[in-house]
C-alpha cells in the first residue's frame, strides 16, 4: 500500500503513555540500544510500570512539521546539490579532536546483535512491529498483529553486503583511526566490487611535498594560518606572514577579488588600510582564505612562488 500511487503524506502521530503500541517501541528501543552499547539493565528496569513511571515526567516537545518541499514529480529536475563550506568542515575537524581528548578506544567499543525472530525474549519481533505499525498509522495503513510480522520478518532476506553499506562501514573505520590520530602506515585504501566479487587493501602513499625553498614545503592538503587583530593593516599582516613562514607576500587575492597587486595602479596606497577594510567580512565571519603569491627569497626577479591557501583570522 505504501507504494501504491497515488502517494500519501504521512501523519504525525502524538505520544500516549496509555497506548500499547506506543509503550512497547519505547521499551523494545531502549533495550536494543542498551545491548548495543553495553549498557546494562534488569527486566525489570524494562517493566511497563518502570518505563510508565519514567515516561510520565518527560515532557514531549510539540511536533513542528518541516518546511522542506518534497518534489512529487517524477520527471522534475532534481536540485543541486548544497556545497559545503569549508568552515562546516574544520568545526566538524574541531569537535572530532574534542572527542578524541575524552574518549578512549574502549568507550567506541558496541557490541553486535543478530537479529533472531524464534526468540521471544529478546524483543527483536516486537521491536519490529511496534515501528512498523507506528509507520503504517502514520501513512493511513492498516497495523498487523505480531503472529503476522513473524510471519512476514522470517520470508525476507536482509540485504546487508551492498556497497553502500560496505563503504559506510570502511569510512567508518578510517575515520576512528582519524581520530586517534594513526601514522600513515595504519590506513588503508580499498578497492571494491561486490559483483565479481573482488575487495583489496592497499597502504595509502605519503602525500607529495611542493617544496617553495630549503626547509619550507607544504602539500595539497595543507593550509597556511595567520591570526592578526581588527587593527591589523596589509603591510602587518605581510610582515606577520614573513615572521612565520619566511616568504614575502607579493600578490593577495580574495576569491576574484585582487587585494593587491603591486602592479596595479593605487595598490600600493592599501598598504596602510586594515585587513578588515579591504576584504569587508560580514558581521560572522571569523577568518577568510586568501590566495597568495610568494616573492623569490634569493632572486626577486624570479617568477613569484605560489603557495598553499592562507587563512587569516581576524582576531
Amino acid at each position: 500500500l505504501f507504494w501504491q500511487s497515488p502517494r500519501r503524506p504521512p501523519s504525525p502521530v502524538k505520544f500516549d503513555i496509555c497506548d500499547d503500541n506506543h509503550l512497547l517501541f519505547v521499551i523494545t528501543f531502549a533495550r536494543l540500544h542498551a545491548e548495543l552499547c553495553g549498557i546494562p539493565f534488569t527486566e525489570q528496569d524494562c517493566s511497563v510500570d518502570v518505563v510508565r513511571s519514567i515516561i510520565s515526567t518527560v515532557v514531549v516537545a510539540e511536533f513542528k512539521p518541516s518546511s522542506k518541499h518534497i518534489e512529487t514529480d517524477t520527471a522534475a529536475k532534481k536540485p543541486d546539490a548544497v556545497e559545503v563550506s569549508s568552515e562546516v568542515v574544520d568545526l566538524s575537524v574541531c569537535s572530532l579532536d574534542s572527542v578524541s581528548t575524552t574518549v578512549s578506544p574502549g568507550d567506541l567499543t558496541m557490541n553486535h546483535l543478530s537479529f533472531e525472530k524464534d526468540v521471544d525474549s529478546n524483543g527483536h519481533i516486537d521491536f519490529i512491529t511496534a515501528s512498523s505499525n507506528l509507520r503504517a498509522i502514520m501513512y493511513g495503513i492498516e497495523p498487523i498483529d505480531r503472529l503476522k510480522t513473524k510471519l512476514i520478518a522470517g520470508r525476507i532476506v536482509p540485504a546487508i553486503a551492498t556497497t553502500t553499506a560496505a563503504v559506510a562501514g570502511f569510512q567508518t573505520i578510517e575515520l576512528i583511526k582519524l581520530v586517534m590520530k594513526q601514522p600513515i602506515e595504519g590506513y588503508r585504501c580499498l578497492f571494491m566490487n561486490l559483483a565479481l566479487p573482488y575487495m583489496t587493501l592497499a597502504e595509502p602513499q605519503a602525500m607529495k611535498q611542493i617544496t617553495l625553498m630549503p626547509g619550507i614545503m607544504y602539500s595539497l592538503w595543507d593550509r597556511w594560518e595567520v591570526r592578526g587583530s581588527p587593527s591589523c593593516t596589509l603591510t602587518q599582516f605581510m610582515k606577520l606572514v614573513q615572521e612565520k613562514y619566511k616568504l614575502l607576500p607579493s600578490m593577495i587575492v580574495f576569491g576574484v577579488k585582487m587585494i593587491y597587486v603591486p602592479l596595479l595602479p593605487g595598490h600600493k596606497k592599501r598598504l596602510g588600510q586594515t585587513m578588515t577594510q579591504l576584504l569587508k567580512p560580514a558581521k560572522d565571519v571569523i577568518y577568510v582564505d586568501l590566495t597568495i603569491s610568494f616573492q623569490h627569497p634569493t632572486d626577486p626577479e624570479q617568477d613569484s612562488l605560489d603557495g598553499p591557501p592562507v587563512r587569516y583570522f581576524f582576531k
